[in-house]
């Protein structure tokens, strides 16, 4: 399941892949100007509305494996938080500070 939201000036893709009884799970995050993408969900703004502990391993990279029903509220979760006018320009921000540091992936889609 992908489901896109459009930004100011990024657009979001929220995934959730099954495979072998679990589900991968990501939010990718694409630079309308730039064309650059980056997988966000290990983004402390997303950990936090997501609420799930940064410490837990299986937390720690930019896609997760877990059960089904995860990645169902973790979807859920992301598509109200990127429908929010105001924490999208939060985000966004913070997606444009990272960028700029060098945090992203850097993977490039044209």
């Amino acid at each position: 399941m992908i489901t896109t939201i459009e930004g100011f000036k990024y657009d979001f893709q929220i995934c959730s892949e099954k495979e072998n009884g679990y589900s991968c799970f990501y939010i990718r995050a694409t630079c309308k100007s730039s064309g650059r993408t980056s997988c966000i969900n290990n983004l402390n703004a997303i950990l936090s509305e997501l609420d799930v502990d940064p410490r837990k391993p299986k937390f720690a990279d930019s896609s997760w494996t877990v059960s089904s029903n995860e990645a169902s509220y973790f979807a859920d979760v992301a598509k109200t938080v990127l429908s929010d006018s105001r924490f999208l320009r939060y985000l966004e921000k913070k997606l444009h500070d990272d960028r700029l540091e060098g945090e992203w992936e850097n993977i490039s889609h044209v």
